[in-house]
């Protein structure tokens, strides 16, 4: 008897009214607990909290999250002399770990950049760290293609350079950007797909990691694939031109701490790539991802997003008609959302 059955006999029954809310109070908490350990069961596996040997990816998760630790130290206005010795130390066995096991890229290339920014730092300040420097030197010696990448350390901006690129009146922006469902039947550009993705990817994340992915669907199969698996699109989805699906990879997180951090930074990420849709003009529609395992492991499968991805949510996105409704939705007063400390 399956379960379906078995709520029909308890209904059916002079016990109904006494049994069935207490049995779906414990069918309610089943679920959950199956839900909680479906999450659980893919953070433990792909995150490098007690994962051995590390994955490329989570290696360079790794080196990522020392070396910026040491570039927001550098970024200070005065930064402390000798500082984040730990830290140097951890990106130096790292640096060699990864060079042995995959050799040169733009990760390791950018680490030995920021290390070498941290050996300029001690060295002004009459510090030489001669275990940088010797780090240096033989990756270097390896891996002459290192110099010719510019990334890591710091770099100097000036006020007015930032006035200069944000005169625009922001309120109005915001006020502007609607969830839009009624979109004009016009192809989207890859490089304009590639520009939202690439301005959305300046979106902070813990660490400087970058977890998120964006998994990309144009033609009119694949979007009805994606969306089928989601039912807040009904009525509208088929006229997107884009489908997006925001994930967040776990082998970017390290221990326990950070076993939520996916949402937060996937979160923060899916509304750069909303607010990128709006600044060209076009709209978007937020498609809520809070599913049960069973959908989760569906969708993916259907469309190949692989477990190591947490699903953020879906978008929809497109031109713009010339006129289209929107949903007038009111907003909470300041005071209760405002706490004042």
């Amino acid at each position: 008897m399956n379960g379906k059955s078995i709520r029909k006999t308890i209904a059916g029954s002079g016990i109904g009214r006494i049994v069935q809310p207490a049995y779906v109070q414990v069918s309610q908490r089943v679920r959950l607990a199956r839900n909680v350990i479906y999450d659980a069961r893919r953070f433990l596996r792909w995150s490098f909290t007690v994962r051995r040997p590390l994955t490329q990816d989570q290696m360079r998760a790794s080196l990522v999250m020392v070396y910026h630790s040491l570039e927001k130290g550098l970024a200070f206005s005065n930064p402390r002399p000798k500082f984040g010795r730990e830290k140097a130390d951890r990106l130096i066995s790292l640096l060699r770990q990864y060079a042995d096991r995959f050799g040169c890229d733009h990760y390791l290339s950018t680490s030995v950049n920021v290390l070498q920014a941290y050996h300029d730092f001690n060295v002004a300040t009459g510090h030489i760290y001669e275990p940088a420097m010797k780090a240096i030197e033989q990756l270097k010696s390896n891996f002459p293609e290192i110099g010719t990448i510019e990334t890591g350390g710091t770099r100097q901006i000036t006020r007015d350079a930032i006035s200069a690129a944000t005169g625009f009146d922001f309120g109005v922006f915001c006020e502007t950007r609607h969830s839009v469902r009624h979109f004009a039947q016009r192809e989207i550009e890859q490089e304009t797909i590639e520009s939202i993705i690439r301005w959305a990817q300046k979106t902070p994340s813990v660490c400087n990691r970058q977890s998120c992915r964006v998994h990309v669907f144009t033609d009119t199969e694949s979007k009805k694939l994606a969306l089928s698996h989601q039912n807040g699109n009904r009525g509208f989805g088929h006229e997107a031109g884009a489908v997006f699906i925001v994930t967040s990879d776990l082998q970017h997180f390290h221990n326990p701490s950070e076993r939520f951090q996916c949402w937060i930074d996937g979160g923060m990420f899916a509304m750069s790539l909303l607010y990128a849709i709006h600044s060209l003009q076009m709209g978007a529609c937020a498609l809520n991802w809070s599913a049960t395992y069973e959908r989760d492991i569906a969708m993916r499968r259907a469309v190949g997003i692989p477990d190591n991805e947490i699903v953020i949510m879906m978008i929809a996105l497109g031109h713009l008609p010339d006129d289209l409704k929107v949903a007038q939705s009111t907003r909470k007063n300041l005071d209760e959302v405002i706490r004042w400390h």
